[in-house]
């Protein structure tokens, strides 16, 4: 079996949607008055959040590269860290790295423990619908 037997059949589009995924969250990150709840620490929980959902994401669709994901996200969340304090509405935050980084974590186990099995189910349906003739 072949790399690409055992990768997904629509490898790009997950790769695409997860790119986008990264240019939400840029974008969010950079907004000069993003909307907040009034709950103590919420921007980290967005972090959290942010993180963990795209390490997951990429942790399933690059199987078994997990310490590239790893590192391949924590650079992104060091530039949103760069960039936002760069600007002068925003400002860089350390902690908000940490809660990158555990995010990342997170996300990237909850993948290796089967939590993104849903994508590769679709992946399948929607392959095999594609492949059979009409």
């Amino acid at each position: 079996m072949n790399r690409r037997e055992r990768g997904y059949k629509m490898f790009r589009v997950w790769m695409t949607l997860g790119f986008v995924g990264c240019a939400i969250l840029f974008y969010a990150c950079l907004m000069p008055s993003p909307p907040t709840l009034q709950v103590s620490n919420f921007d980290k929980i967005e972090h959290f959040a942010a993180f963990g959902i795209l390490g997951a994401w990429f942790a399933a669709v690059l199987a078994p590269r997990y310490l590239l994901v790893f590192v391949g996200l924590a650079v992104f969340g060091v530039v949103i860290e760069l960039v936002q304090a760069a600007t002068t509405y925003r400002s860089g935050d350390p902690w908000d790295f940490l809660a990158d980084g555990i995010g990342l974590v997170a996300g990237i186990l909850f993948a290796r423990i089967g939590g993104m099995d849903w994508l590769r189910y679709i992946d399948r349906r929607v392959a095999a619908a594609r492949n059979r003739p009409e």
